[in-house]
């Protein structure tokens, strides 16, 4: 009897042709197992526990490769979504997710970026909205120049609309002109406590426009650069020089104005002193009037006082020459009559220009 030690642990492989047999009254594939195993041991609870086993890690396996399967699925949704995001720059709404397991809670922390990325989105287009509405919807020239290391700008950054329509270039052309080539500073001066320059701007076409400029030094993404604010001031100047034409015409009609109240006083002093000469002629003749009334009645007394001594002698004597003495003095005194009158009419006159003067 040959020993345990002695038997190989399994049976020896039968050859490949006693695996398969087929027999006419039977199926027409019979399996011989290898090993010798027999029936009973085939159906004994340990074979059964371990095919049991066999089956549920089958079903494992085939449950592990289903869920790789979901989740790459759901990562190359997300993956889309994601590679749609950073393409077209729209965000959606929501990530597709269901369930409590950590993708769909990995999930829900990104729709939750997402609608932050969403809000900032909005609060950034709502400031570069309102960014350009004022930068374009002033009347003003507003360019935006880079800074170099000497602190001179080189480039234009960005212009607003009416900088362009007045300088006669699309924006992607004034990208690639330098500063000085459409704006000339030509010297400063403070206005209102601000310091401005006066400055023309040069089109492409047609006459420069003298405009008045104010230079802000500014950040732009943590690069310097400076805002340069210009205002037209052609109708400005136009008025200023409309304004020192009236003035200077002002100035001229002052001028001849004062000439001609000149004349006008010298005439009126020339005929004052007229009036003067005159009134002093009228005063002397007036005074020579009176000396000679007084005159005509001194005289008339000098007379009539040796006219009565005349008349009273031929009286006394009895001679035919006598009535002709008599009529010479009646003719005399006739004569002293018209000079007392005259001299009443010219003490009428003086009271008259005594009155009157």
């Amino acid at each position: 009897m040959a020993s345990r030690n002695d038997q190989p642990p399994f049976p020896a492989f039968p050859p490949a042709a006693h695996c398969i047999s087929r027999a006419p009254n039977q199926a027409p594939l019979t399996l011989v197992l290898p090993f010798g195993f027999s029936r009973e041991f085939l159906t004994s609870p340990a074979v059964l526990l371990i095919e049991l086993l066999l089956v549920c890690i089958a079903f494992g396996l085939l449950g592990i490769w289903l869920k790789e399967r979901e989740v790459a699925t759901r990562i190359a949704g997300m993956d889309a979504s994601i590679e749609g995001i950073r393409t077209t720059g729209s965000i959606p709404p929501r990530l597709p997710a269901a369930g409590g397991d950590p993708i769909s809670r990995f999930v829900e922390e990104v729709n939750l970026v997402l609608v932050e990325l969403e809000r900032s989105r909005r609060d950034l287009q709502e400031s570069r909205d309102r960014y350009r509405l004022l930068f374009e919807s002033g009347n003003d020239f507003l360019l935006v120049c880079a800074v170099g290391r000497e602190g001179t700008p080189y480039r234009i950054l960005d212009a607003n609309a009416l900088a362009c329509r007045c300088l006669g270039y699309t924006r992607d052309e004034l990208f690639a002109l330098t500063p000085g080539s459409v704006i000339l500073v030509r010297s400063d001066f403070k206005k209102g406590g601000q310091r401005l320059h006066s400055a023309d701007l040069i089109p492409r076409e047609g006459e420069r426009i003298p405009v008045e400029a104010s230079i802000h030094r500014i950040t732009l993404g943590g690069t310097p650069a400076i805002l340069i604010i210009a205002r037209d001031v052609t109708e400005r100047r136009r008025a200023e020089k409309e304004l020192m034409d009236y003035r200077y015409r002002l100035e001229e009609l002052v001028t001849q104005r004062t000439e001609e109240l000149r004349a006008a006083n010298e005439s009126l002093k020339r005929e004052m002193r007229e009036r003067e000469r005159i009134e002093r002629e009228r005063m002397e003749a007036y005074r020579q009037i009176e000396r000679n009334i007084e005159q005509f009645a001194v005289l008339t007394d000098h007379i009539r006082n040796p006219l009565q001594v005349v008349q009273g002698m031929a009286d006394l004597i009895d001679d035919p020459r006598a009535e002709k003495i008599r009529e010479q003095v009646r003719q005399i005194k006739a004569i002293l009559r018209q000079l007392d009158e005259g001299w009443v009419e010219s003490e009428k006159v003086r009271e008259y220009l005594e009155r009157y003067r």
